[in-house]
């Protein structure tokens, strides 16, 4: 299974169409823009031109770029003293395909449903054909992202986010992806460690101010 850094493009672009963003290759990295028309660059640190986007992001108020780093390598000590400001910190996960489960039962007025979208795969469950949990995948070269997992009720029982989860491991294997990954905040790490899932690097958006 590949390292995160020689990834980082297929895991990029398979991210950026998760979250609804448009993505292009920039150097060793990409070039993100939201449907606000916002944008972004993701690049690995340190390393892979780091350096170069920090300094042109620093010439540009209110630009934004997002870092990935191995644990430890200590991001904050070196992007912020250059002057940009920490506004968003999570964390990339890994997993081999293969080690996932890839079937969770169902309540018995379950069901699931799969859409194939421009941009990812959705999967969804029902509950008496009512949507309450779901999930996208996207698949770039191999890897595959998956995130927006979610349940939509407060009250919605914990198997049908399992159920999604599975059906999206599912997903990614059936498209020929051996390596997943997702983006998580701190918060929900344990959630997914307690899962086959292992800590690759810490990824933190900053701004110039």
């Amino acid at each position: 299974m590949s390292g995160w850094r020689d990834t980082l493009q297929d895991w990029g672009l398979a991210w950026a169409g998760v979250t609804d963003r448009e993505a292009e290759l920039d150097g060793e990295g990409i070039r993100t823009t939201d449907p606000n028309g916002i944008t972004e660059h993701l690049v690995a640190w340190p390393g892979g031109g780091a350096e170069r986007v920090v300094e042109d992001v620093r010439s540009r108020p209110g630009a934004l770029t997002t870092l990935v780093a191995d644990p430890g390598e200590g991001i904050l000590d070196g992007a912020a003293p250059r002057g940009l400001v920490p506004v968003r910190r999570a964390v990339l996960l890994t997993a081999a395909t293969s080690e996932l489960e890839t079937t969770s039962a169902l309540p018995g007025t379950g069901g699931l449903e799969e859409a194939p979208l421009d941009r990812y795969d959705l999967v969804e469950a029902t509950e008496h054909g009512r949507p309450v949990a779901s999930g996208r995948v996207r698949v770039e070269n191999g890897v595959a992202v998956i995130g927006y997992l979610k349940t939509h009720h407060p009250d919605t029982s914990p198997a049908f986010g399992e159920a999604v989860l599975a059906a999206l491991v599912e997903e990614a294997y059936v498209h020929g992806a051996d390596t997943l990954y997702t983006v998580v905040s701190e918060r929900q790490v344990p959630r997914y460690t307690g899962t086959g899932w292992t800590v690759a690097a810490h990824v933190i958006t900053f701004r110039s101010p």
